[in-house]
């Protein structure tokens, strides 16, 4: 990409105003060093050093965002506990809106503990209910949309699994996007991805893809031929499938496949690179970029994430710095 048109993206990106939905979770790390092995069992036992608390799943797409200069709106689920007290706290110390986080009486607030090691993840637990939404904190989900809409121009849903989204919710994003004319993107989870028919981005990972499509995806061929079927089965404007180490895969009706190889250079740590791709995408696409610019913006966000340790986030300025290394490195 040229590096002076991407400069020009870039800058437009705080004028990003996007809504997010989906499923809320609150990233807790423990890092620590593990030099011996249990007595009691064959397992390491890790020497806790520091613990940090971040923002994960639909709020992490908020933060990264946050992290490119976009303003952003989150719409969830947490519990009347320490856990979602923590959350809001957080939220409020991006100067997010927290009003769409909704608290459910008697629903945990979605937590995922990791323990890491030497720079290495030993275990995860998650304490979190997946059941479906009751009536009361969907009515007050779906009233904060219809409330706000008028102040957002993408809408991105974080689908986690966690029982946030359903079949009315959905229906009702897919009406707010179309009667205004704005771009809705969908981060999905196989069970549901037949829920966001007719969206405008649908961004699964390859396991994903294959899962959704019913069968393995994993030579070139499959690929191709997998990701038009899967784009047409969705009936979406656009897929963005990534393939890890592999890079990703942008197609849209009526192009050939836009495949773009990986920029990590050192990967750490996959977590939460989803959102960052979704989240640079929009605010690609939001920009003017063309959606293989919008892909290519993504893929150097992604490669820097997971080149750090936890649920981390890039900015304009790294990006920056990474396109205009990758245009340099293409021209030696």
């Amino acid at each position: 990409m040229d590096v002076k048109k991407a400069d020009k993206l870039l800058m437009r990106f705080e004028e990003g105003r996007v809504l997010v939905v989906g499923d809320v979770i609150l990233d807790e790390f423990l890092y620590g060093s593990a030099e011996r092995i249990s007595p009691e069992a064959p397992v390491p036992v890790v020497e806790i050093r520091k613990e940090t608390m971040q923002l994960g799943g639909a709020a992490n797409v908020v933060n990264n965002l946050a992290a490119l200069g976009a303003r952003a709106a989150l719409c969830g689920a947490i519990g009347n506990d320490e856990a979602g007290t923590k959350l809001l706290k957080l939220l409020h110390e991006l100067n997010m809106p927290t009003e769409g986080a909704i608290v459910e009486i008697g629903r945990p607030t979605s937590v995922k503990t990791r323990v890491i090691a030497a720079n290495q993840q030993v275990v995860r637990f998650d304490r979190e209910d997946r059941r479906a939404l009751t009536d009361a904190p969907l009515r007050k989900l779906l009233s904060f949309i219809k409330r706000a809409q008028k102040n957002f121009n993408a809408i991105v849903v974080s689908d986690y699994g966690k029982g946030v989204v359903s079949r009315e919710l959905v229906d009702v994003l897919i009406g707010v996007a179309k009667e205004r004319g704005i771009p809705l993107l969908v981060d999905p989870k196989p069970q549901n991805a037949a829920l966001f028919h007719g969206a405008t981005v649908i961004t699964p990972n390859l396991k994903e893809a294959s899962q959704i499509l019913g069968r393995p995806l994993t030579t070139p061929e499959e690929i191709e031929k997998g990701g038009e079927s899967l784009r047409q089965q969705l009936a979406c404007e656009m897929l963005l499938v990534t393939r890890g180490e592999q890079g990703m895969s942008l197609f849209r009706e009526g192009r050939k496949p836009h495949h773009i190889a990986t920029r990590a250079r050192q990967v750490y740590d996959v977590t939460g690179a989803g959102d960052t791709v979704i989240a640079s995408f929009t605010l690609g696409l939001l920009s003017g970029a063309q959606p293989e610019e919008a892909a290519e913006i993504a893929n150097q966000a992604a490669g820097i994430v997971v080149g750090k340790l936890g649920t981390a986030t890039t900015s304009v300025g790294e990006l920056r710095d990474a396109i205009g290394q990758a245009r340099r490195e293409k021209s030696a």
